[in-house]
C-alpha cells in the first residue's frame, strides 16, 4: 500500500524552519523529510545514520504545520518514524526522565557538581545554575478561595516543577486573586520528551495516566505555564488517547474588569523584550494576549520578539553545536536587553544560562510582582 502525505511540495515551510536554516539542506527541511518519511515507509530506503539524524534533527517546533497552506501534520509524522527507528541510548536517558523526572533531575544536579563533566556535558553546565530540590512524594494541593469563580488545575511541567517553582507561585497566587480555587494534583512529566525520543507505547501511558488524574476533579480545566505541556495535554494527548481535556490559558481568566493595575509604580529598566517561544507561537498561539496583559499593567515599552531559542528538548543534546548556534543568535540580538520576559520555561534554562547578568522572568512571574506591588499601595 502506497503511504501518502498531503504535501504538494510549495516549499513555502522551508524559509520558517529552524534546522534549514542551520543546515541548508533540503533533506533537513520539511518537504525534504515527508519524501524521506514516505520512502522509509514504503521500504525504498532503509534506516541509516544519515536518515536517523534528519528524522531527529526536526525540532518540532511547529513552524512548518503553522506555514503550511494545506495544515500538514508534519509533526506527527515525524513522531511515529521515530518510534520504528532504532533507539540510541541517549533516548533512553529521556525515557528515565519522563517516568522519573524527579529523580533524574537530582541525579544530573548532583553530578554537575563536577566541573570536568560540566565541561564535558554542556546540559549539566546548564543544571548547575538551578538548585534542584530532594525528591518527595506528590500529594494533592488545595488552594481554596471563597466563593471562588471556579476551580483550575495546575500542570507545572517538569521545568517549573523542579527548576523553576516560583512560577509556580506566581501562577497560583494570580489564579487566587482572580478568585479561583487552585487544587495541584500529583505532577508528572507531560510526555513529550518520551513521544521525542520515539517511545509512543510509553507516551501513551503516561498520557492515559495524567488523563486520568485530571478527569477525576470537579474543574473548570487545567492550565500549565508551559506552552509544549499546554500544546501536548491539549493536542497530544487527543491524537495519542482520543481523549481530550480543556485546556486553559491565563488570558483566557483575565478581562477588562480585572486589569486596574496600570498605574502601578512596579517598574523596570528598558529595553524590554517579550520572547515568544516557539509552541506559543505555534501552537498555543496565546503571545498577543499575554502581552496584551502585560501592556496594561504598565509595559508600554515591550518588544515582542519571535525565534527559537535552540532548546527543543532532545534536539539540545543530539545537536548541541546547532543548539548553541542558534542561542548565540538569540544572545546577540538581546544583547541590549535589560530584561527578557518569556512564555516557556525550557527557553528560560537557554537564556539563563547564556545571559547570566540579564534578568529573564516568566510573564507569570512579572504579573505576579505587579499583583504584589499594586496590593501593597492598595
Amino acid at each position: 500500500m502506497e503511504f501518502f502525505i498531503e504535501c504538494t511540495r510549495c516549499g513555502k515551510c522551508k524559509e520558517f524552519c529552524p534546522s534549514y536554516q542551520l543546515f541548508l539542506n533540503e533533506s533537513y527541511c520539511p518537504r525534504g523529510r515527508i519524501k524521506l518519511i514516505t520512502a522509509f515507509e514504503e521500504n525504498t530506503i532503509r534506516e541509516t545514520p544519515s536518515l536517523k539524524q534528519r528524522i531527529f534533527s526536526c525540532l518540532l517546533c511547529g513552524a512548518c504545520e503553522n506555514s503550511c497552506p494545506l495544515e500538514v501534520n508534519l509533526c506527527s509524522f515525524i513522531y511515529e518514524t521515530r518510534s520504528k527507528i532504532k533507539k540510541a541510548k541517549l533516548q533512553y536517558l529521556f525515557k528515565y526522565f519522563s517516568l522519573y523526572p524527579g529523580i533524574i533531575f537530582f541525579i544530573l544536579q548532583q553530578i554537575s557538581r563536577f566541573e570536568i563533566l560540566r565541561k564535558r556535558f554542556l546540559f549539566l553546565d546548564k543544571l548547575s545554575a538551578f538548585d534542584i530540590k530532594p525528591v518527595k512524594k506528590s500529594f494533592l494541593k488545595v488552594y481554596s478561595k471563597i466563593k471562588p469563580k471556579g476551580r483550575v488545575a495546575l500542570f507545572n511541567g517538569c521545568s517549573t516543577n523542579y527548576l523553576m517553582p516560583s512560577i509556580s507561585e506566581a501562577l497560583i497566587y494570580i489564579l487566587n486573586w482572580l478568585n479561583f480555587e487552585v487544587i495541584v494534583p500529583e505532577q508528572k512529566c507531560c510526555g513529550a520528551p518520551l513521544l521525542a525520543a520515539g517511545f509512543k507505547k510509553e507516551a501513551i501511558k503516561l498520557a492515559q495516566r495524567n488523563l486520568e488524574i485530571y478527569k477525576s476533579f470537579n474543574i473548570e480545566g487545567v492550565l500549565s505555564p508551559c506552552p509544549t505541556c499546554s500544546h501536548f495535554i491539549g493536542d497530544i494527548y487527543k491524537e495519542l488517547t482520543g481523549e481530550s481535556i480543556n485546556v486553559l490559558k491565563i488570558s483566557d481568566l483575565f478581562d477588562e474588569k480585572n486589569i486596574f493595575l496600570s498605574d502601578s509604580t512596579l517598574k523596570f529598566d528598558a529595553p524590554i523584550f517579550f520572547h515568544v517561544s516557539c509552541h506559543s507561537s505555534n501552537y498555543t498561539k496565546d503571545a498577543e494576549r499575554n502581552l496584551n496583559i502585560l501592556q496594561k499593567l504598565g509595559f508600554s515599552e515591550i518588544q515582542k520578539t519571535t525565534g527559537c531559542c535552540g532548546f527543543a528538548g532532545l534536539f539540545s543534546f543530539l545537536f548541541e553545536k546547532q543548539s548553541m548556534d542558534i542561542l548565540k543568535k538569540k544572545v546577540l540580538e538581546y544583547k541590549k536587553a535589560n530584561m527578557i520576559i518569556s512564555s516557556c520555561p525550557n527557553c528560560m534554562i537557554q537564556f539563563r544560562f547564556a545571559m547570566k547578568s540579564k534578568k529573564i522572568l516568566h510573564f507569570t512571574e512579572v504579573i505576579h510582582k505587579i499583583l504584589l506591588k499594586g496590593v501593597k499601595n492598595g
